[in-house]
């Protein structure tokens, strides 16, 4: 059966890029895809060219190309580092740990109620868990853009780990809610209350999402994805 040769590969994945796929593993599953289907096409008929089968190939994509795979292949990422957050959040409201998780609710409450003006509090406290969601995503940015400079690869769920899933724009509303309900109130005790847990919990996701689920995941994709070793370790 003939094969694709290298340099045939090699000019699936600038198809691929030409096409507007820039990360690498989902180009690397379409160049799978596509190789398949024009072996398969050869196998019935060895006298088609390459660039023959490709368009053939390529075609059966639809008038949008590549862009629903692209699509599909975030939603089901974002789901998967999503459903590994909570998997690991709900321990966290279990036994032993939600002894941890209600000793920290309290001691947030009991020190906002330290603060006759509730906004000497809250303001700084939501400055210092967003800086450091920006100065991680930063980071993280900067270190993604190094690891670009030096091996051409950009990867789709480093671009996933990078938001957390979607989770940081999720409970912005947790932690904002209380303090737009309050801009012409006095806090009461449920609403300080309210923002004690929500801050709580968004600190919570932050350290599960940086510290848990994302290495995790990347030591188990580094496995399975070779190339990716090398950007890890970037």
């Amino acid at each position: 059966m003939k094969k694709l040769d290298e340099v045939q590969i090699e000019t699936l994945y600038v198809f691929t890029r030409k096409h507007f796929v820039e990360w690498y593993d989902v180009q690397t599953e379409l160049v799978d895809h596509l190789a398949n289907g024009i072996e398969d096409q050869w196998q019935e008929n060895p006298n088609i060219t390459f660039d023959e089968a490709l368009t053939k190939e390529f075609k059966k994509f639809g008038v949008f190309g590549f862009s629903e795979i692209v699509e599909q292949k975030t939603n089901a990422l974002s789901k998967h580092y999503i459903k590994e957050v909570l998997k690991y959040l709900k321990e966290y409201f279990k036994l032993p740990k939600i002894i941890i998780t209600s000793f920290s609710v309290w001691v947030v409450f009991k020190l906002m109620q330290l603060f006759e003006h509730k906004d000497y509090f809250v303001i700084p406290l939501v400055f210092i868990v967003f800086g450091y969601v920006i100065f991680y995503a930063t980071k993280e940015n900067l270190r993604i853009k190094k690891s670009f400079k030096e091996t051409g690869k950009k990867w789709l769920f480093e671009n996933i780990y990078g938001q957390m899933g979607g989770f940081i724009h999720l409970f912005n509303i947790g932690i904002y809610f209380p303090i737009i309900s309050n801009s012409k109130a006095e806090w009461s005790v449920t609403s300080q209350f309210i923002f004690s847990f929500c801050v709580v919990l968004y600190v919570l996701l932050i350290y599960i999402s940086i510290k848990v689920v994302s290495p995790k995941l990347r030591q188990k994709l580094a496995k399975e994805h070779p190339e990716y070793f090398l950007t890890f370790n970037a």
